[in-house]
């Protein structure tokens, strides 16, 4: 942090916390009632400033948590201290989308008189800001404060900065903040920033800094010296991806300075208790991963997506983040995730085919899915009563690998982390022998199949099987079309959330197999996620 002399810092900073609002992008802003009730009641104690309790989204089409649309309603049921000021935050997106913005505001908003919450904050692009000038002008109407905050700041350049800024008085809300949405922002950057919107804005100005390179809290400070007279924080820094500068800290540098009235001591059992569990239960924070996405200046949601369970390998994650600012990914896009994880298409030349392989049999794919694990004896049971030919997907499986006849393995990543177990297998491994000669993977028993990706095709020709996306299961049930089975049975496939990567690239696998190979069912054996068909493995076949 810079020693300069604090000459612009204010002599009293309001400190604004965003704990549910910034952090229900990890539990869908569906906290417990007795958890936002301790919460708000720590914070009054605490003598934070304002408390953003959450969104008030516009959007009902899916289940989300009583803090993504922070009603009135539920507001009056926490008994909020009368001396704690509450915000709530929308998105410029929602509103610019709405038919009419000021028969939004007036569907969402009580008059300030009726309304627990005095101040609306909006958080919007560079190039959304000229378009809210209605919603805006409603909220003032309406009696409410407004703050207008522009995201992804590390990629304005200071004119435009100060434009923001001049922009933001002309719409006369009561604060202009910047947001650094890739946490990319060192502490010599700030005052800069700072400057700018004070140029075009005056003095009422706030930050929201990141903590993808550990500076939340230097950038914080250094914002503050610059002029800031606001800025946001959370508890145990709870926010998407590496999360923000920390209500505990932030309150503790503040107080040392004499530039707060807050008092640490009423937040010790959320920090330490609450909010810790959280942190232990989704796993916010600094990492290599959001270090390098700040450098990137990629969207931090693309790290929280590639990092979400196993599947990816550290250095596949690496090369994907690569590959992301290749293209740009400023926002967060699903399907540039797609392209990135899968980087170049592949191809990895084989030999024998399978035309032999499970004629007229029944097959039941395994892949290493927690239903899987939580139902290990009763596949085990259903392989001795059934005998179909079992397949697993790479080398982990949860079931007697003395029952399983032969794994898949397509991914040179994963062959990679599976080296050792493949070398020890007993079954047969299909696999491209360019693929494992390529790791120098050696294996008891190897049938050896070529793979090539062509997008929205699956099936099989003279260089071995084509698959849509890289994955194993692809690559299996390219295998089993063409050695001709009888069924195909699923177990441990379980799903990710529809938004994820990995799910729309099996779900899209799974769709051409059915439109492709009519005459081969495919049938999920314990819960999945994907549009397939489901049944018991307790039913008789």
């Amino acid at each position: 942090m810079a020693t300069r002399p604090q000459q612009g810092a204010p002599s009293n900073v309001l400190v604004l916390d965003c704990t549910l609002r910034d952090g229900g992008y990890y539990n869908d802003w569906d906290y417990s009632f007795d958890l936002v009730k301790r919460y708000v009641d720590a914070m009054a104690a605490a003598r934070v400033d304002i408390v953003e309790l959450g969104f008030r989204t516009l959007h009902t089409n899916q289940y989300l948590g009583a803090t993504a649309y922070t009603t009135d309603a539920f507001i009056e049921r926490l008994s909020v201290p009368p001396h704690l000021s509450l915000a709530v935050m929308m998105n410029a997106k929602e509103l610019i989308q709405a038919a009419d913005q000021r028969v939004a505001i007036r569907s969402s908003f009580a008059r300030r008189n009726h309304s627990q919450v005095s101040m609306v904050r909006i958080a919007a692009n560079r190039n959304e800001v000229d378009k809210l000038g209605p919603a805006i002008e409603e909220l003032r109407e309406l009696g409410y404060e407004v703050a207008l905050n522009l995201m992804q700041i590390s990629e304005v350049d200071h004119p435009h900065i100060t434009e923001f800024g001049t922009q933001a008085k002309s719409f006369d809300v009561e604060y202009a903040y910047v947001a650094d949405s890739f946490g990319s922002l060192r502490p010599a950057d700030i005052a800069p920033i700072m400057h700018a919107l004070a140029d075009g804005f005056g003095t009422a100005i706030g930050c929201h800094l990141h903590d993808n390179m550990s500076y939340a809290l230097a950038n914080t400070m250094e914002a503050i010296d610059a002029g800031a007279v606001i800025v946001d924080s959370t508890i145990q820094g709870m926010g998407r991806g590496p999360g923000n500068v920390r209500t505990e800290y932030l309150v503790m540098e503040l107080a040392r300075r004499g530039l707060t009235k807050a008092n640490v001591q009423p937040l010790v059992n959320l920090v330490e208790r609450d909010f810790a569990e959280l942190k232990d239960a989704y796993g916010w924070g600094s990492s290599l991963y959001y270090f390098q996405s700040a450098n990137l200046a990629v969207h931090p949601t693309y790290v929280m997506e590639l990092t979400k369970d196993d599947r990816y390998s550290p250095s596949e994650i690496t090369l994907a983040l690569n590959r992301l600012n290749e293209r740009g990914a400023t926002s967060f896009d699903v399907r540039r995730l797609t392209e990135a994880v899968q980087g170049e298409p592949l191809h990895f030349v084989g030999g024998r085919s399978v035309d032999d392989w499970c004629t007229a049999r029944d097959v039941l794919i395994v892949a290493n899915g927690p239903e899987a694990r939580a139902k290990r004896s009763e596949i085990e049971m259903f392989i001795r009563q059934h005998h179909p030919f079992v397949l697993g997907l790479n080398a982990h499986l949860p079931i007697d690998m003395s029952l399983v006849d032969a794994v898949a393995v397509c991914h040179p990543e994963r062959a990679m982390l599976d080296a050792s177990a493949l070398s020890e297998l007993g079954c047969e491994v299909v696999a491209p022998g360019e693929l494992l000669r390529s790791l120098n993977i050696k294996v008891k028993r190897h049938r050896d199949v070529g793979y090539h990706v062509e997008s929205q095709q699956l099936g099989f020709d003279g260089a071995g099987a084509i698959i849509p996306h890289p994955i194993v299961a692809g690559y299996a049930l390219s295998l089993i079309a063409n050695g001709d089975a009888k069924r195909i049975f699923l177990v441990g496939v379980d799903g990710y959330s529809e938004n994820d990567v990995r799910h729309i690239m099996m779900q899209e696998t799974l769709d051409l197999f059915i439109e492709t190979f009519t005459s081969i069912p495919v049938t999920a054996l314990t819960k999945s996620g994907y549009r397939i068909p489901q049944r018991s493995m307790f039913a008789p076949l």
